[in-house]
């Protein structure tokens, strides 16, 4: 009596692999410059941000986002969402976050803050999603780091808008610098 013993190598993900990251390494730097979120200084203008990515190679997890979030006005609450892609803006809410957000001395960039998926939601190979962010509640204001480099002349970030309660939607920014986003999973 012979056994045979077949081994089957199948390539996984490592644990907390990066799935898509626009800092600027080595580092993982970004810029001093940010993009305004939540209730911009102007009278009854609030506004969401958001940067798109594209999960390659194969599918992952969700495991964390990490982007560099500061408050400046308000209470130190931010809103993060993970959305899929319609027509290459902000589609639907795969999974929302409600984080407070550690307020960042003056002339320092805030660090990198990381969110957790506790849904943990299968990304695509070759989707694209979103990771948008706004003030956590009517009176907050908070800014997000921009990366250092140029964004894609055709794709770019994604802004909304609601303006005297009248919100405008999604509108594409081609050619903006993205904000700074690093995303990771199995």
């Amino acid at each position: 009596y012979f056994g045979v013993l077949i081994l089957c190598i199948w390539p996984t993900p490592l644990h907390g692999a990066t799935i898509y990251s626009n800092l600027f390494e080595p580092g993982d730097l970004y810029g001093p410059d940010p993009v305004g979120i939540g209730a911009i200084p102007v009278p009854g203008f609030f506004q969401y941000y958001a940067t798109n990515f594209s999960v390659p190679g194969q599918d992952y997890r969700l495991g964390t986002l990490e982007l560099p979030l500061s408050p400046v006005q308000g209470l130190p609450e931010v809103d993060v969402f993970l959305m899929a892609d319609s027509g290459n803006l902000p589609g639907t809410v795969l999974e929302q976050f409600h984080v407070t957000v550690v307020p960042t001395p003056p002339g320092a960039l805030p660090g990198l803050l990381a969110i957790p998926s506790l849904v943990q939601p299968i990304l695509l190979s070759g989707h694209q999603y979103w990771v948008a962010a706004t003030g956590g509640t009517p009176g907050t204001f908070a800014v997000w780091s921009l990366a250092l480099f140029t964004g894609d002349p055709i794709g770019g970030g994604a802004v909304r808008v609601i303006q005297n309660g009248f919100d405008l939607g999604w509108v594409n920014n081609p050619g903006t610098r993205l904000a700074a986003l690093r995303v990771s999973g199995d």
